[in-house]
This record gives structure tokens, C-alpha cells and sequence, in this order.
């Protein structure tokens, strides 16, 4: 079985099992999600448990896509902004959004570092997602 199918089956269960409700971020979750089956990008899921409880603490997503797939990205981000703390930096060659977005359950953080090749021409991108549990 290939493991980027292995990796998405598992990062799908992972987060089944953490119960996370619908929130505002499903865009940039699911986009995530669809372009991490794409045989163009690359993408890691780490999973911190408690060792007594086994019960998930933290999960660690990092997708990284050539630039046709970071304008999508772009604008997802910037569909989201209005639900969480955002944040937006530019030089010359990064360009760096960040969410955060808190309930009373977890923690959830997203971060876009896009390569610039103009205003907006981006040779690749990175986006991080991670959501920690509180009070385990």
C-alpha cells in the first residue's frame, strides 16, 4: 500500500478519534487534506500522545507544494482570517500568514510561508497545522 495513502488514512483517523468539531478552519483542514494526496507535494503527520493515558495531546501537519498549488492556499488563509488571530508578513521573497484559534477544547495553529517570485508568483510553499489539546 502506498504510504502516502497510509499517511491520510491514519492522519483521518487521528483526527475522527479527537472528536474536532466544525469550525471556521474547515477550509484550510480539507484543502490540506486534498492536496496531501497530490503525488506534487509532500506531507508529514506526527502525533504526540500522553504516555499514561494514550489519549492525543498534540498533532504536528506539515505540507509542503510546488507554487500552483500555493495560490489555493493563499486564498484560503485569507478566507479564514476573521475567525481567529491573524497574522500577515512580506519581504522580498517569504511571504508568512499565520492563524490562531482558540476554544475551550484545543489550540489550533496554521501557518503559510510562501517562496515569492513577484506580487503574486510563488515558486513553493509550506503550510503547518497544529492543534493541541487542552487540559490533558
Amino acid at each position: 500500500m502506498d504510504t502516502r495513502i497510509i499517511n491520510r488514512l491514519v492522519t483521518l483517523c487521528l483526527f475522527l478519534l479527537m472528536g474536532i468539531a466544525a469550525q471556521a478552519q474547515n477550509s484550510i483542514d480539507e484543502l490540506v487534506d486534498n492536496i496531501s494526496t497530490l503525488g506534487s507535494s509532500k506531507f508529514t503527520s506526527v502525533v504526540e500522545r500522553d504516555p499514561k493515558t494514550r489519549q492525543i495531546n498534540k498533532v504536528v501537519k506539515v505540507l509542503q507544494v510546488p507554487g500552483i498549488q500555493v495560490g489555493k492556499l493563499r486564498k484560503a488563509f485569507l478566507k479564514e482570517k476573521d475567525s481567529g488571530n491573524f497574522s500577515h508578513t512580506k519581504d522580498n521573497r517569504e511571504e508568512t500568514m499565520t492563524l490562531t484559534a482558540e476554544s475551550s477544547e484545543r489550540v489550533r495553529i496554521y501557518m503559510l510561508r510562501m517562496e515569492t517570485h513577484g506580487q503574486y508568483t510563488y515558486s513553493s510553499g509550506k503550510v503547518t497545522v497544529i492543534v493541541k489539546n487542552k487540559g490533558l
